[in-house]
């Protein structure tokens, strides 16, 4: 397993924007972000919100040449 480093959007009082576009507190229901630039530019729509980073494992390390799913799939 590696670390990678993954981004959420996160409002003023801690919770979480989930993929459905509410907001929870639990971290499992997070919009999970690869990129950091996609995090800022999905931000926009949600004012006073802040983008943070964390790290968590995963199966499968980063690799900076390989785009992401999400963004191929769009």
């Amino acid at each position: 397993m590696a670390m990678v480093t993954r981004y959420s959007i996160q409002d003023e009082v801690g919770r979480f924007l989930t993929i459905a576009g509410s907001f929870a507190y639990d971290d499992e229901d997070a919009a999970e972000f690869w990129d950091e630039d996609e995090a800022i530019a999905e931000l926009a729509a949600y004012p006073g919100c802040t983008v943070e980073t964390y790290q968590r494992l995963s199966d499968f390390p980063d690799f900076t040449a390989t785009p992401s799913i999400e963004k191929e799939a769009a």
